[in-house]
């Protein structure tokens, strides 16, 4: 949790992980841009009533779609916020940069929670097809590859 005190944007003046830190400047760390990207929006990290300097993004168009950019701790991620998103772009474009932040925050958490239930519960499927022996394989004729399913339960 940052000691900033105020709200504090990557690149500005202000910036104090420590209540003992003397105010510095944390610098910006943007997702990288890739060839065919076109950038609406760039928001450096922030803190304002959550810690989220770790956080920077982007937001692109690629082939005429929108798609969220993440620079975080953990590394860089693209995310395609499919064609019904582009009928909000625009409004999204129109708020000013605090607004923007934490919705671009919001989208991208509503996201990661998502991609993390499905994953749990992928794993726990697997699991259970694995604790009842029901997982199956085939090597596939002439390839160098393995067919694998999950037989369904009986009854």
């Amino acid at each position: 949790m940052c000691c900033c005190g105020k709200p504090v944007i990557n690149g500005e003046p202000g910036y104090r992980w420590q209540h003992t830190d003397k105010p510095s400047v944390r610098q910006p760390a943007p997702p990288p841009l890739q060839e065919g990207d076109e950038l609406l929006a760039d928001e450096p990290g922030r803190c304002g009533g959550l810690d989220a300097h770790s956080h920077h993004f982007r937001l692109v168009k690629r082939h005429g779609y929108p798609v969220l950019l993440v620079q975080h701790g953990g590394g860089a991620e693209r995310i395609d916020l499919g064609c019904s998103a582009r009928l909000i772009v625009d409004d999204l474009l129109t708020l000013e940069s605090r607004a923007r932040y934490w919705m671009l925050h919001t989208i991208y958490s509503i996201h990661d929670d998502a991609r993390r239930e499905a994953s749990k519960r992928e794993a726990g499927h697997w699991q259970r097809a694995a604790a009842e022996k029901r997982i199956r394989t085939r090597k596939m004729r002439r390839q160098d590859a393995v067919k694998v399913w999950i037989e369904p339960t009986k009854g």
